[in-house]
């Protein structure tokens, strides 16, 4: 059963203790995840970031250097994103306002269900590459001023708007199944639309299937 209430790190340490060696880490992230949302109706409660989902976040690609600057181990984060960033670069990220880009500390503060689970369906390689497709360094010589060019975009809002709306969709989706199951899932999807858009192109329109009329007036 998940944990009445999460006051600290070391009580979710406790509370899960008891799960046998075979369970896999999503499968704990999974059950922290519904303790926290058990403890909120609208998931908007904060708590301490659960010990596994922290695992989770730390495990995905590219997580292990500063999205931003490429500095190793960053432990601070763009909820905004779902990418990790490093303190110097936390720092500017806070200088845009969190209309643009809202920051937390893995260890230091208090986050929500949903933000936990935009972490862990974010990533900095998926968040790099998009970047990268679009032209939008960020570090260098004039790292603040590059900053501001790649997250002051309407590319940047777009990444924001499409990872919001996957999250939705995970929440919707009930227990946590893990990032690998949710992007087969959206590939599945994807293909599946292709095919249908496919069918229908390849369909011939209502009027050719009119055969001419062979009635002739006698």
């Amino acid at each position: 059963m998940p944990p009445r209430s999460f006051d600290n790190h070391d009580d979710f340490v406790a509370m899960y203790s008891h799960h046998e060696e075979e369970d896999s880490l999503v499968e704990r992230a999974a059950y922290e995840l519904e303790g926290m949302k058990r403890e909120t109706a609208d998931g908007n409660e904060l708590h301490p970031l659960p010990p596994a989902c922290y695992e989770v976040i730390k495990s995905i690609t590219g997580n292990d250097e500063c999205v931003d600057c490429g500095a190793s181990h960053p432990d601070w984060a763009t909820v905004s994103y779902g990418a990790l960033i490093c303190m110097r670069c936390c720092a500017r990220h806070r200088s845009l306002g969190v209309q643009f880009s809202k920051v937390r500390s893995l260890t230091m503060d208090h986050w929500s269900y949903k933000q936990v689970l935009k972490m862990m369906e974010g990533g900095n390689q998926q968040l790099g590459d998009f970047f990268s497709r679009h032209a939008l360094s960020a570090d260098g010589a004039n790292g603040d001023s590059n900053l501001r060019k790649r997250y002051l975009t309407k590319a940047a809002k777009f990444y924001q708007q499409g990872i919001d709306r996957h999250i939705c969709q995970v929440v919707s989706d009930g227990l946590y199944r893990g990032r690998e199951v949710y992007r087969k899932i959206r590939q599945s999807t994807s293909t599946s639309k292709q095919q249908q858009q496919l069918q229908q192109q390849q369909q011939p329109s209502s009027s050719s299937h009119v055969k001419p009329s062979t009635n002739h007036a006698q």
